[in-house]
């Protein structure tokens, strides 16, 4: 059982998730219109970790398996904070907010907000589900 109000934390990782889904098709538009491609490994991470998986997280915090909803949810804020920040601010290329190729005014805006925006998220999800693994079964 999720400690705390499991119908408050089940709906907060589900607007996490929401938001998070939101302000990633916004960004991977920005790459589109930046003409900013990602090798094949790469994609697949991003597809897999990044989109899918909070999805599944999303899902599965409703379900009788809210607690591997809440490892998907933790894991997949993990693997995608960290893989943002490595690629957007610390990896020389394209994707890296200081070496954006050129492009439209909006669209460079467009993606260095959803970048941070993506950052911020990612670590508040990070931290809240480990905050809520933590306190898990405990009430």
């Amino acid at each position: 059982m999720i400690a705390g109000n499991p119908k408050q934390t089940k709906i907060a990782i589900s607007v996490l998730v929401l938001i998070h889904f939101l302000i990633t098709l916004l960004h991977g538009r920005a790459h589109s219109t930046l003409s900013i491609g990602l090798p094949p490994i790469t994609s697949a991470f991003v597809l897999v970790v990044i989109v899918i998986a909070p999805l599944i997280s999303g899902f599965l915090i409703w379900t009788r398996y809210a607690f591997a909803g809440l490892w998907i949810f933790f894991l997949s804020n993990l693997g995608a904070f960290f893989f943002g920040v490595y690629h957007h601010y610390i990896l020389i290329s394209p994707d890296n907010i200081a070496h954006l190729p050129q492009g439209a005014q909006l669209a460079h805006s467009t993606f260095i907000i959803t970048a941070v925006l993506l950052a911020l998220l990612e670590l508040c999800g990070l931290l809240y589900g480990a905050f809520r693994l933590k306190s898990y079964g405990k009430s």
